[in-house]
């Protein structure tokens, strides 16, 4: 330390008495030094810079004495800048950016570039803990909001004016101009490179890398790009044998560049680089003029452009479902000149099988890379039908779900002693084995859902009678794998099912009114700005250039807070961000009462019908080909109020809400986010970089992370036990079903609105706890009431001891019985009897209007039978025919056919005869009653 950048010496720091402008430093060693602002310069700042410095000193990025040091080191420099000036600054409040600029100009003479910029950095950053921030002037607040790289800021928000745009000059195709999705400019000018005699060929090429998928590139990309071309020029200028022209240009210049590039960069760096001088050669045109040993190095190379694929469109990043024409439209068609894809012999020759779904989502799937080549071309040939045109797997995540399994298969078959050595000499104990293989690392069902796909897939094998006889036949036999389907999760009950819906409400309409608080400081921005304080307009202008550009500015929204939380605090303004998808998932599914991967994939495209509805073509997974989309009409309750209880006023705020972020994503899905364009190459990276950070969430795969559990946390909801509760779109979805069925009284018909029948009850409806509680009671109220009516129209029936009651006295036994002693007396002597009683009144039946007519079995629901202990044999022998009769026949035709006479039998009669009466009867029943004969006479 200079003698003119004063402090207190180490050994005396501790025992040191502060004065007003001193701070003492303790480091994470122990370590004390006291800093001294009292004998700086400028003393109108140091009791604000005192105040900063102590600030920053405490924040955790501060741990050693030699980075406090260091930060008041540059507190020092800049005071002393600030001393010279012929204005000193009287306060804080009167420092404005150009002090900034005019700093950065003093260092120069003594500092480096990057030095005097990251000593600007380190003032900015201890100017940001001045408290209160209001101390400084609104410029110099906006001006400190920018990000690290404030020394190349040429303004401020303040100066909203556009610059004149620069044009291209048709005359000059060495001076390419480019523009940056979000307005930025830059000019290549390939006169200022090395090597001219290559300049005509590269710059078209340079020109066409600059677009992708119709749209440019980010301005650090189309940079990297040009950055690389300039290194490969001067690389090739150096040599003895320059290129006259890129028709002269070989492997070896490419690999004599390479080598060059790893003994001079990173290896992270070399890679990219190889990459972007790969793709701009790619890119020459005419491609016969590069030699013909180039154009196989670029073509096969794993850094090369294939030039089949740079010559054809290149397919969309964000794919989507082509829309259908409809009456009065005339077809989509497609853009450009037709190129035929590659035929299914050329993907099969390469071992690469190209899918697209259903969807429009594509992928590639590599066989080349898998275990156990002696299966590749044959199991090849088998996925693409599979998952072709006419296959059944006609979603990515189902093909993708479908190339593991086989990559799970073919590295069990490398690791056998001996295995085959073709798919001919596959058996089935090899399959048997490879399920044994996967049980010691999974479940049985995940083990079986294995087993199935391969099975599934080696029926697709042509010829099929290439595999082993006995291979052949187990693979036609039946599939068994729904005997080992796990019921799904169980619904919410209503409070938690209602707690969790007043969550996702309440954050949705948060979401709603933010947005729309911005766009009124918008409008508001353009149509009288000078009705806005400066804090506002700095925004508003901001806002401003979002709604224009889609790009986020790099600003914090507070001085010591990171730019990242900056930008998404800006960027959630006019645009949904990552953490708005949970509540809008979670009330879209809870209104809609459609599958997660419905709700993900709604389409932006929709119809408003007279205010009242909207219609919608979902995409409906699981249902086959033929039935995978689908046209509902959802109610949009027709006001604000009511929007976020109805699924078409649910769609029609969230198409509001997205429709801005749509603009730049070119998503035609209804979900649009801003990701922001940060973070290393992956997934969406190269789609944010070239549309702003703005993209379609689940574009490339449906299965985002979306932190349902976060939500639920944050709201603190609760299951019914107390634990914290577990969000998931199947428990919601099962929820829906439950409710709608119960409303719905149980009538499966009317309830199964969005599944067949069968897949509501088996998925949805069987084993829900609700379900099961609820039913229950229908099922006791339906036997109570069925017993209670059937006591009502019950036979009379009387056991053996009363029979010889009604022999002594038939007078009064007849009056009991409601008949006369003559007919009681032909009852008792069996002349009255029908296939199991005996009937007191035939000609007045409870039945019919007029003489019995109905069926035999009806006699044991009707009070004019009369059954004695004589019928008992023929009673078993009927019960029996009934139990045969339910091992046979479907549970509900059963019910309908005999749930009334079994229910008599069981419940009514039989009980009135003991057990060793029926014992006893059990040895003399018929052989048959006929079930046929006792429903009586038919037509034929």
């Amino acid at each position: 330390m200079t003698a003119k950048y004063p402090s207190i010496s180490p050994d005396s720091a501790a025992e040191a008495e502060l004065g007003p402008f001193e701070v003492r430093f303790t480091g994470k060693d122990g370590r004390q030094q006291v800093f001294s602002f009292g004998q700086l310069p400028v003393s109108a700042l140091h009791h604000d810079l005192v105040t900063a410095f102590r600030s920053r000193c405490a924040s955790p990025s501060m741990t050693s004495v030699k980075s406090a040091l260091g930060m008041y080191g540059n507190a020092a420099r800049f005071l002393y800048f600030l001393d010279q000036l012929d204005q000193v600054p009287a306060s804080i409040g009167e420092l404005t950016p150009e002090h900034m600029r005019q700093y950065l100009a003093y260092r120069s003479d003594t500092a480096s570039l990057n030095s005097r910029t990251a000593q600007l950095a380190a003032t900015c950053s201890l100017l940001r803990h001045v408290n209160p921030v209001e101390r400084l002037s609104h410029p110099m607040r906006t001006y400190l909001a920018q990000s690290r790289a404030a020394a190349a800021w040429e303004g401020t928000p303040d100066d909203f004016d556009p610059k004149p745009r620069i044009e291209e000059d048709p005359n000059n195709p060495l001076l390419i101009v480019f523009t940056d999705p979000g307005g930025k400019q830059r000019i290549f000018d390939f006169t200022t490179l090395r090597l001219p005699a290559l300049h005509s060929a590269l710059a078209p090429a340079f020109k066409a890398v600059l677009r992708r998928d119709g749209l440019p590139v980010s301005y650090n990309m189309a940079s990297g790009h040009w950055a690389s071309l300039r290194h490969l020029l001067d690389y090739l200028s150096q040599g003895d044998d320059s290129p006259a022209s890129v028709a002269v240009l070989v492997p070896g210049h490419l690999q004599a560049f390479d080598d060059y590039l790893t003994a001079n960069v990173t290896p992270v760096t070399a890679r990219r680089m190889r990459e972007d001088v790969r793709n701009v050669l790619g890119n020459v045109r005419p491609y016969e003029q590069l030699s013909q040993e180039l154009r196989k190095a670029l073509e096969y190379t794993s850094h090369g452009v294939s030039h089949e694929l740079s010559n054809a469109p290149v397919p969309p990043s964000r794919p989507a479902a082509a829309s259908r024409p409809g009456k009065g439209r005339s077809s989509v068609m497609p853009d450009g000149p037709y190129e035929p894809e590659a035929t299914r012999a050329e993907q099969l020759k390469s071992l690469k099988v190209t899918f697209t779904g259903e969807d429009g989502r594509t992928d590639v799937f590599n066989f080349a890379n898998l275990s156990f080549p002696a299966f590749h071309s044959d199991l090849a040939a088998a996925f693409a039908v599979r998952t072709g045109p006419t296959g059944s797997l006609r979603t990515q995540s189902s093909a993708t779900n479908l190339f593991a399994a086989v990559t799970r298969f073919l590295a069990f078959m490398d690791s056998l002693a001996q295995p085959p050595t073709s798919l001919a000499g596959l058996t089935v104990r090899h399959l048997e084995r490879f399920r044994l293989h996967r049980l010691q690392s999974t479940n049985e069902r995940t083990a079986v859902r294995d087993l199935s796909s391969i099975r599934l897939l080696l029926r697709e094998v042509t010829p099929f009678d290439i595999l082993a006889q006995d291979l052949r036949d187990y693979l036609r036999q039946p599939l068994w794998f729904r005997e080992h389907n796990s019921r799904g999760l169980p619904g919410y009950s209503d409070r938690e099912f209602r707690d969790l819906m007043a969550a996702a409400r309440s954050d949705v309409v948060a979401i709603r009114d933010r947005i729309r608080r911005g766009e009124r400081l918008l409008e508001a921005f353009r149509s009288d700005p000078a009705s806005l304080s400066d804090d506002e307009r700095t925004l508003a202008g901001h806002l401003d250039a979002m709604d224009r550009t889609g790009v986020v500015p790099v600003v914090r929204t507070h001085l010591r807070r990171p730019v990242l939380e900056g930008r998404l605090e800006v960027a959630r303004h006019l645009f949904l961000t990552d953490a708005d998808l949970a509540p809008l998932f979670i009330l879209g599914a809870c209104l809609t009462g459609r599958n997660a991967e419905t709700v993900k994939d709604l389409q932006a495209r929709h119809r408003v019908l007279d205010d009242q509805a909207v219609s919608v073509t979902l995409t409906k997974r699981r249902r086959g080909k033929s039935k995978a989309r689908e046209t509902v009409h959802w109610e949009t309750g027709g006001s604000d109020s009511r929007q976020l209880h109805t699924p078409g006023g649910f769609y029609l705020l969230l198409h509001q809400l997205t429709a801005r972020s749509r603009r730049f994503s070119s998503s035609t899905r209804i979900w649009s986010i801003w990701a922001g364009t940060s973070g290393r190459p992956g997934a969406n990276w190269a789609i944010k970089a070239a549309s702003a950070g703005h993209i379609d969430p689940f574009a490339d795969r449906l299965a985002r992370t979306m932190h349902l559990n976060q939500f639920a946390e944050r709201h603190g909801l609760k299951d019914d036990n107390g634990n914290p509760l577990q969000v998931s779109g199947n428990r919601i979805k099962t929820t829906v079903e439950v409710r709608t069925t119960k409303a719905m009284g149980g009538h499966l018909p009317s309830a199964s609105r969005t599944n067949t029948l069968d897949v509501s009850f088996a998925h949805y409806l069987q084993g829900d706890p609700v379900v099961r509680e609820w039913a229950d009671e229908v099922l006791t109220t339906a036997l109570s009431e069925a017993e209670t009516h059937a006591r009502g129209l019950a036979p009379q029936v009387v056991p053996r001891a009363r029979t010889k009651e009604l022999a002594k006295n038939p007078e009064q036994a007849a009056a009991d019985l409601g008949t006369t002693p003559a007919i009681l007396r032909q009852a008792l002597d069996g002349e009255l009897d029908t296939a199991a009683s005996s009937c007191l009144d035939i000609e007045h039946s409870p039945f019919s209007a007029d003489r019995c007519d109905v069926s035999f079995r009806t006699c044991l629901r009707c009070p004019n039978a009369l059954i004695t202990h004589q019928h008992l044999p023929a009673l078993l022998a009927l019960t029996d025919e009934i139990e045969q009769a339910r091992q046979t026949m479907p549970i509900d035709a059963w019910v309908h056919e005999h749930g009334r006479t079994w229910l008599a039998l069981t419940r009514l009669i039989l009980p009135n005869f003991t057990e060793a009466e029926q014992a006893e009867a059990a040895k003399n029943k018929p052989a048959s009653l006929g079930l046929d004969l006792l429903d009586g006479p038919k037509e034929v």
